[in-house]
């Protein structure tokens, strides 16, 4: 992924704030809107256990050939990132996979999952698995659209 270089805009001035592109380190940013966001939503919506877990696949070596980055919020599971060597897919490790994921997600109380993919990615897969298409995105070019599903545990 190559990063796209582009001239910063003017500030925005209104009223005695200044909206602007922020330049430096984005980690100490990120931690503050998180913040901000996370007490909202809690406000809101009462308090949440999140956690994260990985589901993955080892060779006889140890090696590791595959694996999905789950998320739970509130009853909700999502998986982040899923990845299976080209090496070693056909071989029913993406269903185990996701069988694995599932009935983790269900043991912390999960009632859902749900997940993106990309129209050259997994689709097809993931919808044999019983998930369903909620959600479309063009990117700009007739061959990729992003694709969010979900499926009731």
């Amino acid at each position: 992924m190559t990063k796209a270089k582009i001239a910063p805009q003017k500030p925005v001035k209104i009223g005695t704030y200044k909206v602007a592109m922020e330049t430096g380190k984005l980690g100490p940013l990120k931690k503050i809107i998180g913040k901000g966001l996370n007490d909202y939503n809690v406000a809101q919506a009462g308090p949440y256990k999140y956690a994260e877990f990985i589901i993955g696949v080892r060779d006889a070596k140890g090696a590791l050939r595959g694996g999905f980055l789950m998320e739970m919020l509130y009853e909700t599971a999502f998986l982040k990132w899923a990845w299976v060597d080209e090496k070693v897919r056909r071989k029913s490790l993406g269903r185990t996979l996701m069988a694995v994921a599932e009935a983790e997600a269900k043991r912390r109380g999960a009632k859902n999952l749900w997940l993106d993919t990309f129209s050259y990615q997994a689709r097809p897969f993931y919808e044999k698995l019983g998930f369903k298409v909620f959600g479309e995105l063009r990117y700009g070019r007739e061959d990729v659209k992003r694709y969010w599903l979900s499926k009731d545990l």
